[in-house]
């Protein structure tokens, strides 16, 4: 594969975009704004490649962080991702977002040891957990990823990364355990560099076979079915 590795997060309430050029220079965007108000990734997307001084047909490939997370987020960047690959044929990189905030904070939790637990997708008492391991060639993998309903931390993890959101009971085990606490940090530079080690192992995908990880249905679609529970027909009308 030739060309320019573009990573794009907004896994969360952000949009970041990085780029990685063939001299090795990286470019990254944080985009300011919410997303929510509008569009900010294709601005964002068009920016790094004239701050690169290329234009979109000069990627090689599309990295994306695809969840746990946001709905909107990860569904707007998915599908940015599958237009850009499938309009240039080029490949895509499927990146689990706890793999990004793991990366981003890797200095921290690595000084620790090597497995850190990270919490997403939270809700009530239960989150999507994901246990991520550093490897002897300093690559970082997902080991063990589940809905837990558990309050305690696994007992091999030197930290916790998780937000306000995380099960209050699960913070505490993490305390009572000796465990630091992290708050996540998701960025597009993270992102692209859980990419360049996948794509240097071949773990790359057809951009049609890019999905959104949701650990459970997500809350827009539970509230559509609850408010159409029979699905949505058109109104029939009399016609005279």
């Amino acid at each position: 594969m030739t060309g320019m590795l573009l990573a794009i997060e907004s896994s969360q309430r952000s949009v970041s975009v990085a780029l990685r050029a063939s001299a090795g220079a990286l470019y990254e965007i944080v985009a300011e704004g919410d997303p929510r108000e509008r569009d900010l990734l294709l601005p964002s997307i068009d920016r790094i490649c004239r701050d690169a001084g290329l234009v979109p047909r000069d990627l090689g490939a599309v990295a994306v962080s695809t969840g746990p997370g946001g709905f909107t987020g990860l569904r707007v960047a998915v599908a940015t991702a599958k237009g850009l690959c499938e309009s240039l044929g080029i490949p895509a990189m499927d990146v689990r977002s706890c793999l990004v905030t793991a990366e981003a904070l890797r200095e921290r939790w690595c000084a620790r040891g090597n497995d850190v637990a990270v919490a997403l997708a939270s809700k009530g008492s239960g989150c999507w957990m994901s246990v991520v391991r550093l490897e002897h060639d300093q690559s970082i993998k997902v080991i063990g990823e589940g809905w837990s309903d558990q309050a305690t931390v696994p007992s091999q993890v030197c930290a916790l990364i998780a937000d306000v959101h995380a099960p209050p009971a699960l913070r505490s085990s993490a305390v009572e355990a000796g465990v630091e606490v992290m708050d996540p940090l998701f960025t597009a530079r993270a992102c692209l560099a859980v990419a360049e080690r996948q794509m240097q192992s071949g773990e790359v995908c057809d951009a049609l076979a890019l999905q959104v990880r949701y650990p459970r249905e997500p809350e827009a679609v539970l509230n559509w079915r609850a408010r159409y529970p029979s699905g949505v027909d058109a109104p029939q009308r009399d016609i005279h």
